[in-house]
């Protein structure tokens, strides 16, 4: 007799090493479990590239593709999202980032989606959850169960990336994961019954709070300020990981402050604000090709990767041109 043929649920989330994006995948693969499925996080500026490579598979029944937050800009993507209805996928969109909710309509996103979910009241884990559950009832009683005990879980992601802060343990699951890596957390997350880190986790949690101290070293040692004409001040520093956490750390007591920074370790600019601070940074980096929250979002430029590297030509260039270098005779 062959092996048994079964359906594969593909995941696509926001990563690589989201807490959020991890925690909406793990819903998906929970609700599912027992069925094939395969799991890609994926960085904002490769969610084109990573969805556009999703092929069917149709091994024993309609295959599924979710797809959670996260977005693409690219109508290529979209129209390879239809290719992939047409051919019987069932695809499921769940975001909660602004700059999707606000773009809904946009031509890229006029797919035959099966399932749909925009909206910034939760994070995307939650929003997740939340939607299966209400197709819980299909379960047998032991599956729906163990999806439902996933409840803690969404909660502390949300509690995290929403900044509702309610959780106190949200902001250890959040630096473990950056730690540990996306997959690796996932894989973790899934062996779990209830939300207590397993030794890797706690080892990842633990390893997180030194390096996190480094790159709050690293920002320290590189921001520079400006007062801008319009009531407001921009803080820019680079950092290693953690910008979210470095970031809070550097506008600790400032009022009408954005901070951005870039990170040496993904290449990209992230952006926060102080708490009394109204700018729309989701706004603000949509103007660069990134995207996110009113509070929290990014961008990547090369420009701003190439900067350290350029301002070195100058300072070194201008010191051998001058001969100054040169050694006495």
């Amino acid at each position: 007799m062959g092996a048994e043929r079964r359906r594969t649920i593909q995941i696509v989330s926001h990563g690589p090493s989201c807490l959020d994006g991890v925690m909406a995948a793990a819903s998906v693969a929970r609700f599912y479990s027992g069925e094939k499925i395969r799991t890609a996080l994926a960085a904002n500026q490769d969610s084109d590239r990573t969805l556009s490579a999703i092929l069917p598979r149709n091994e024993g029944g309609p295959d599924e593709l979710w797809i959670t937050d996260l977005s693409w800009t690219s109508t290529a993507t979209g129209e390879h999202l239809n290719a992939l209805a047409r051919d019987g996928m069932q695809i499921y969109w769940i975001d909660h980032h602004r700059t999707a909710v606000s773009r809904a309509k946009a031509p890229e996103f006029k797919v035959a989606f099966k399932g749909r979910v925009l909206s910034e009241r939760y994070s995307a884990a939650r929003l997740t959850f939340n939607y299966l559950k209400g197709r819980a009832r299909s379960l047998d009683s032991a599956r729906r169960r163990k999806f439902e005990s996933f409840a803690p879980f969404a909660a502390i992601a949300d509690d995290h990336d929403r900044w509702v802060h309610k959780l106190p343990e949200s902001g250890d699951w959040a630096l473990a994961v950056q730690t540990l890596g996306g997959i690796e957390s996932y894989r973790e997350i899934m062996r779990l019954e209830e939300p207590r880190m397993t030794r890797k986790l706690r080892a990842a949690l633990e390893a997180g709070r030194a390096a996190m101290a480094y790159s709050g070293e690293i920002a320290r040692a590189t921001m520079v300020e400006r007062e801008l004409g319009i009531g407001l001040k921009l803080r820019a520093a680079c950092c290693f990981g953690y910008s979210s956490e470095v970031a809070a750390e550097l506008y600790a007591g400032c009022v009408r402050t954005v901070i951005a920074l870039f990170d040496l370790r993904s290449q990209g600019v992230s952006l926060r604000r102080s708490a009394d601070c109204e700018v729309d940074l989701s706004a603000l980096a949509r103007a660069f090709g990134g995207g996110g929250h009113a509070a929290a979002a990014g961008f990547s430029q090369v420009e701003v990767a190439r900067a350290p590297a350029e301002k070195l030509l100058d300072l070194l260039g201008h010191q051998l041109e001058t001969g100054a270098n040169q050694p006495s005779k």
